[in-house]
């Protein structure tokens, strides 16, 4: 009996003394978690100078931060650190931070390549910052300053015309001011290897944007600036770019008359305003004879487009085909002058041609006149659908169609033969004339006032 009671006392002991040690590793580990916002644990151990960084601290919202003694401190940490506030204008998150400092250390990164990229990161663009801040941000966070007058009128240029950021950074990071401020921190400087086109040629992106702004009415968008510029640099030729936005279903869709047709040719293609007799010498030979490719080639061969390209270190480039020479257009062209003929034999003024009614209403009618010989379409809608269909919103229209006659004499004469085909030939309300010929037998005659 004593035996068994001495082996109870003895398993009473083991017990108690294995309940301290349990709860002395409770306290311990207790004691830690109570120690991390004085010394922070570690993720995982690399360097020292990763150790080092893995100081965290919560916020009120939970979300990791990077120790703000950072600050002044001159090391990659400290450099990282900046970019973070001076750029992105925050703390750093802690996993961020982390791999920033170990790529600039390991050497796979430099001051360069990290600024480039925050000022390139989808954080810092849905910003939205205009043109001025970010010119501005560039500025402290690559030279800890703010811009000189003459600097800053220089990058402004650039980022004006549709040149990123990334542009200006590649500028600034060879400078002798952002080599010291790497130094400081113990970093490469490194440089920028621009990816986008609009980013390599300030000469050749203002070219693109002026086309943008004085054809097109509106600032580029970046697909947009950055497709033309990459056909620069492909070899196109300004003459090539230029007639792009010029004959784009974007500017045609606007229905330009003759006269702010060539009114835009010379701000876009001259960079300049019109002359008065310059002016109504294109006019006229829009109203009466050429097509508007005719025209726009007439500016592209002028002394002034070829300085504009040479200032730029563009090849002039192609001119656009013409219509000039095909049967439909000189149809068009020998019509109006035969109906002017019939007109100014009753004191009535001449009617004017356009190659956008005659594009798009005359030559579709006409083609339509080749399945059904009716002023209702093919497609059970009557023809003033055509000018509504093309966007014309005219006050008066008038259509005169045939089919059977070889040439223009012969349908003019079946025309004014006719009461109410002369009717419309003659009438006084109408301003514009375009005659579409489809094949050698099928006519449509489409008078317009706007």
């Amino acid at each position: 009996m004593q035996k068994i009671i001495r082996l109870l006392a003895l398993v009473l002991a083991l017990a108690l003394a294995c309940g301290c040690a349990l709860a002395e590793c409770g306290i311990g580990d207790a004691a830690f978690d109570c120690a991390v916002s004085e010394k922070p644990r570690e993720v995982r151990k690399t360097t020292q100078s990763e150790v080092d960084v893995a100081g965290v601290t919560t916020t009120d919202s939970g979300v990791a931060g990077v120790n703000a003694a950072y600050e002044n401190e001159n090391s990659v940490r400290g450099f990282v650190y900046r970019m973070y506030k001076t750029v992105l204008g925050r703390e750093p998150e802690e996993s961020g931070f982390n791999y920033w400092v170990r790529e600039l250390e390991s050497g796979r990164a430099t001051a360069a390549s990290l600024v480039s990229d925050f000022f390139d990161s989808n954080e810092y663009k849905a910003k939205g910052k205009s043109n001025d801040e970010v010119l501005k941000d560039c500025y402290q966070a690559m030279m800890n300053r703010g811009p000189d007058a003459g600097g800053y009128e220089y990058w402004m240029e650039r980022l004006n015309v549709g040149m990123s950021s990334d542009a200006v950074c590649s500028g600034f990071v060879s400078s002798a001011e952002f080599r010291a401020l790497a130094a400081q921190y113990g970093i490469r400087p490194g440089t920028i290897t621009l990816k986008n086109a609009r980013d390599k040629n300030y000469a050749w992106t203002s070219f693109v944007y002026r086309l943008y702004a004085d054809c097109l009415n509106r600032d580029p968008d970046t697909t947009g600036i950055e497709y033309w510029c990459q056909q620069l640099l492909k070899g196109k030729g300004g003459a090539e770019v230029a007639a792009g936005f010029v004959f784009s279903n974007e500017y045609k869709n606007r229905l330009p008359s003759n006269e702010v047709y060539v009114m835009m040719l010379y701000r876009a293609i001259l960079g300049r305003e019109y002359e008065e007799n310059g002016l109504d010498y294109w006019v006229y030979k829009l109203d009466y004879t050429n097509s508007r490719e005719h025209v726009l080639n007439g500016f592209m061969s002028s002394n002034e487009f070829y300085n504009t390209c040479v200032t730029a270190g563009l090849p002039v480039g192609k001119k656009v085909a013409e219509p000039e020479n095909t049967a439909a257009w000189k149809a068009n062209i020998l019509i109006l002058s035969l109906a002017n003929r019939e007109r100014a034999k009753y004191g009535l003024p001449d009617l004017k041609t356009r190659e956008d009614l005659w594009e798009r209403v005359a030559m579709t009618r006409a083609k339509e006149v080749s399945i059904l010989h009716s002023h209702t379409r093919p497609d059970g809608s009557d023809c003033w659908s055509a000018y509504l269909d093309a966007g014309f919103y005219y006050s008066y229209a008038g259509e005169n169609i045939a089919w059977g006659f070889k040439n223009e004499q012969s349908v003019m004469d079946a025309w004014m033969n006719s009461i109410k085909h002369r009717e419309n030939i003659l009438e006084s309300g109408f301003e514009y004339l375009a005659t579409g010929r489809y094949g050698n037998l099928y006519w449509s005659q489409n008078f317009l006032t706007e």
